[in-house]
């Protein structure tokens, strides 16, 4: 008999968590139960890491005729192991399809993310989680003496690199003005982005799902805020206030403009609905995803109509931008979260300050993004400071 546990992703051979061994009914039930309380609970990043842990360690498994559900201490161990040393052929899930990879020689963040997967494939069932082992353990430790723990960093937007970026805007914007055209929608939407991504030192998931009711006026300065509704360490929104300059709140209220001018125009070209036809449930369909686009601030305007900014489309944005004002970097969704840490550490701004602008709740990942510039203010680089101002 075969046992199927729920497939959270696509439904196929590749998706489908289905062990090949029989199972009592009743573990089955739990493991059902368990992991469709999970899919409704946790942020859809979550989901997509456990299905891909799990379809690689069943593939891994099932290559060298192992058992993969429920899986020995021993079978656990050999994964670790091998993971660390040759490369891999995988199905991970990429815009919804399951997609074949090559993953070679991992890092040990990326290891313990497929432990994690699966003990909580294990632990669903009511299962012993072999990941809890001492010989996986041992595993553990050894692939980390072998490997490392350091991660890559991504590359840092700085702000004298987002300065120029928005520079170049700028010049754009005022070339239009001084021919008598129409303002970019792209320019003055890219121009904010930029202004608002690097003051909330926000993630590109953040960023993009931003909605005009986050955002507050101070009463009296020329400055705001703007709250973060959800975000990585905060999946229950509790939500975290984040300051906006006074430059970026100029150029949300300009965007916010154009942003309304542009859906207005968008709804004022689609004919009335006439009821019972199916062109008819086209254009409904249409106005309704219009009037949800006119709630979030950042919005990709296209042929297919005007829908919120994807993360994808957002580092789009950050590399075009960079390559039109000649810095020759390639960026990444984490790239303006580490640069504007790496300039408010130069600046000489506590490290309990920082974490606070960022919304990380500890200073642990401060300490990493500005590892460089650190040393350069410790006791030792001090201390020499110190002694070359006294000497004559």
């Amino acid at each position: 008999m075969t046992t199927k546990l729920p497939a959270i992703g696509a439904p196929d051979r590749h998706s489908a968590l289905v062990t090949e061994q029989e199972m009592p009914p009743e573990i089955v039930a739990r493991a059902q139960e368990y992991l469709a309380d999970f899919k409704s609970a946790r942020a859809a990043k979550t989901i997509r890491a456990f299905e891909n842990g799990v379809r690689l360690f069943r593939a891994w498994c099932e290559s060298g005729g192992h058992g993969w559900f429920p899986a020995s201490p021993a079978t656990v161990a050999a994964f670790v192991a091998s993971i660390a040393k040759q490369p891999f052929r995988r199905i991970v899930t990429k815009r919804g399809k399951p997609t074949a990879i090559t993953t070679g020689p991992i890092a040990a963040a990326t290891m313990k993310q497929y432990l994690w997967a699966i003990g909580l494939l294990h632990r669903s069932a009511d299962l012993p989680d072999p990941t809890k082992t001492g010989k996986v353990g041992f595993a553990v430790d050894a692939f980390e003496r072998d490997v490392g723990v350091w991660q890559r960093q991504a590359p840092a937007l700085t702000r004298e690199a987002s300065d120029r970026m928005v520079a170049e805007i700028e010049r754009r914007l005022g070339d239009a003005r001084e021919d008598g055209k129409p303002a970019s929608l792209y320019d003055l939407r890219d121009r904010a982005l930029l202004l608002v991504w690097r003051d909330t030192l926000a993630r590109v998931g953040e960023v993009v799902r931003l909605r005009w009711d986050d955002f507050e006026r101070h009463p009296v300065k020329a400055s705001g805020s703007v709250r973060i509704r959800r975000s990585k360490t905060d999946q229950k929104g509790q939500g975290h206030a984040r300051h906006l300059t006074a430059e970026a709140v100029a150029a949300l209220d300009v965007w916010r403009d154009a942003h309304a001018a542009a859906i207005d125009q968008a709804l004022a070209a689609i004919p009335e609905p006439s009821a019972g036809n199916v062109e008819a449930a086209r254009r409904r369909t249409r106005w309704a995803a219009l009037a949800a686009a006119r709630d979030f601030v950042f919005v990709g305007v296209h042929r297919a109509g005007i829908t919120p900014l994807s993360d994808t489309a957002a580092v789009r944005v950050l590399n075009d931008r960079a390559a039109d004002a000649g810095v020759l970097q390639r960026f990444s969704g984490h790239s303006v979260r580490v640069g504007t840490t790496q300039d408010l550490l130069a600046d000489g701004h506590e490290v309990a300050a920082i974490a606070q602008a960022g919304g990380w709740k500890d200073i642990k990942m401060v300490l990493r993004y500005g590892d460089r510039l650190l040393t350069e203010r410790s006791a030792v680089a001090q201390a020499e400071a110190s002694r070359s101002r006294k000497e004559p």
